[in-house]
């Protein structure tokens, strides 16, 4: 057998850096690495659960800031940039907090949303056209906690989601349930939390609606 040293060099990276790292991290942190490293599971595309009635229209918190200038121009974290292609959403070109604040869709719930509603609707419906699901930067864990949020909460508000999107929450939460950070912790793995509450509070399933029995976030740091 041979061993190609520089392959497992790029894979290793830094020795010295990944043991410093090991070294701070949980027995559970640990396992759960390697268990999404070996997982790969498909996203269930079955129809989505039914919605509950809501009992008020959601109301969105005064202070935030529009970051959509445009159909195409966003303003996120001091970086004005367009989303032109579907290839803008994973932009090589871009730091891995835009991109995870562009598929963060907070113009939901920023000042003014209302009178952006028309480009809320193609802004959504390019993202379900142009990110297939567990594909891409808003398919991994956190910007996709975010976003199921807003989307929920928008939908709350008196908007018409629409069977299609209404299917996507239902994938990407399904996704989600079963690539929990709990690796990471912290912020990560409440924000997952949050979306699945949401979830279970928006659909009419009282089960996880991917059907794995309930969520336990048991291992949250103190």
């Amino acid at each position: 057998m041979v061993i190609n040293l520089q392959s497992m060099q790029r894979s290793i990276g830094n020795p010295a850096r990944l043991l410093r790292t090991v070294r701070h991290l949980r027995a559970d942190q640990l396992v759960n690495r390697v268990i999404r490293r070996l997982k790969n599971l498909p996203a269930s595309g079955a129809p989505a659960p039914p919605r509950r009635a809501a009992k008020a229209a959601w109301q969105n918190c005064p202070g935030r800031r529009a970051s959509m200038l445009s159909p195409t121009l966003f303003f996120f974290v001091g970086e004005r940039a367009a989303l032109d292609s579907a290839a803008d959403w994973n932009a090589a070109g871009r730091t891995k907090l835009w991109l995870y604040n562009l598929h963060y869709f907070d113009d939901l719930r920023a000042a003014d949303a209302a009178s952006r509603l028309q480009w809320h609707h193609d802004l959504m419906e390019r993202w379900l056209n142009e990110n297939p699901p567990r594909t891409g930067n808003g398919w991994e864990p956190y910007p996709l906690s975010l976003r199921v949020v807003n989307w929920i909460a928008w939908a709350l508000a008196g908007n018409d989601p629409g069977p299609r999107l209404l299917h996507s929450v239902a994938v990407q939460v399904r996704t989600l349930s079963s690539t929990l950070e709990f690796h990471l912790l912290g912020n990560h793995l409440l924000a997952n939390a949050k979306a699945l509450i949401f979830a279970g509070c928006f659909f009419q399933d009282r089960r996880p609606i991917n059907g794995c029995g309930p969520v336990s976030i048991c291992s949250m740091p103190n």
